[in-house]
């Protein structure tokens, strides 16, 4: 049985950039046996060079290291820092590159005739790797929001103070998550995926991921499940918030049953459009009781739930993108400590926003509301 301090190095939740990078880079420092880190964005900033030159310094001393980017997310990822990184020992993927970034196919798992690739590169153009996951020594797993970039640091560190939301785990089992970096890192043959696919799937595992259609339904079909039957609160954290006609529907049930639902969304956002998308559903929200929040200080781009306590923190937003196209994964948050901190932090970032009264949005103008629409009709790519 595992004693209070070991409990607390089990789940440790991190809200700024500065002190998830600061650990990672120390058990990045640790590493005896294997690294494997998977990233949506990794910029070569500040911080990013910083855990390259960490990476490679594990590479170097025998620590088998593989670092996969998305292609999308990633696009300027430079022949440079793939030679650097190989050249200490680690390797490298790009997962579905831009089929015209041409010096990056031989880094795709798509092992196929030109002409083919190309065609399957362009069929597979919308589907991306947004996880953001490091994995050291199969021991201990980073997940969360943060992207591998200086956005998360501090001002007074160069940074932009972006809010996000991640957690450090350990002493516990990682067999999934592994499994799910190895299957877009090699491309695990089809009948190894059948048999994957058909594998029984927890409805409340710890590390929770999308990475086949049927655990999408599943996963999608227990959250809707959870709203119908709450019993007090949904508190929701999303940078992405334009949600499918269901759980669209249960929210605004919850609400007419009195369940608190407050909805924390960006007021800036690094992707231009999506708060003019989320604004779209505003009055529907806001006229069934739903309260919402802007966040003012900074970019949100936290990916949070807390429905009555049971709490998610991970890298999937409430949009059709992490429902249909990208692979996400998220962590349920079991320890009391760890739950504490979420309720805590939620409150805090509440009272650096601006509530947004459903007479206030009555009076925005029609050409807001035009935009807002319009985008809608993209919210299948959204």
């Amino acid at each position: 049985m595992l004693d209070k301090n070991q409990n607390i190095n089990e789940e440790k939740i991190f809200f700024a950039g500065q002190d998830y990078f600061g650990e990672l880079l120390s058990d990045i420092k640790d590493a005896n046996e294997s690294i494997e880190l998977e990233t949506y964005i990794f910029t070569l900033d500040k911080i990013g060079k910083t855990i390259i030159e960490a990476l490679t310094k594990a590479a170097s001393r025998g620590v088998s290291v593989r670092v996969l980017v998305d292609g999308a997310g990633t696009p300027q990822w430079s022949d440079s820092v793939v030679k650097r990184l190989e050249g200490a020992g680690a390797e490298t993927r790009v997962f579905h590159p831009f089929p015209w970034r041409l010096w990056q196919w031989s880094r795709s798992h798509v092992h196929k005739p030109s002409l083919l690739k190309i065609i399957y590169l362009f069929l597979k153009i919308n589907s991306r790797n947004h996880r953001k996951v490091c994995i050291i020594d199969k021991k201990i797993a980073y997940i969360g929001s943060f992207n591998i970039s200086q956005n998360h640091l501090d001002n007074n560190l160069a940074g932009n103070s972006w809010r996000d939301t991640g957690v450090r785990l350990s002493n516990i089992d990682l067999q999934d998550v592994l499994q799910a970096f190895e299957s877009v890192w090699a491309h695990i043959p089809i009948q190894e995926r059948v048999r994957y696919f058909f594998r029984h799937i927890r409805t409340n595992p710890v590390i929770r991921l999308n990475n086949t259609w049927y655990r999408r339904r599943i996963l999608h079909k227990n959250l809707l499940n959870r709203i119908k039957n709450c019993k007090s609160r949904i508190w929701i954290t999303n940078a992405y918030f334009v949600p499918d006609n269901f759980l669209l529907r249960r929210l605004i049930d919850a609400a007419r049953q009195e369940i608190d639902v407050r909805i924390l969304l960006p007021q800036e956002s690094d992707v231009g459009f999506m708060p003019w998308a989320s604004k779209a559903f505003y009055e529907r929200l806001l006229r069934s009781g739903i309260r919402i929040f802007e966040y003012i200080p900074s970019v949100l781009h936290a990916k949070t739930l807390i429905i009555d306590d049971w709490m998610i923190v991970g890298s999937s937003n409430l949009n059709h993108r992490s429902l249909l196209h990208d692979l996400e994964v998220d962590v349920n948050i079991r320890l009391l400590e760890s739950k504490q901190v979420l309720e805590q932090q939620f409150l805090i970032d509440l009272g650096q926003s601006k509530e947004i009264s459903l007479e206030d949005w009555q009076k925005r103008s029609w050409y807001q509301r035009l935009v807002g629409w319009a985008l809608l009709y993209l919210k299948y790519l959204i």
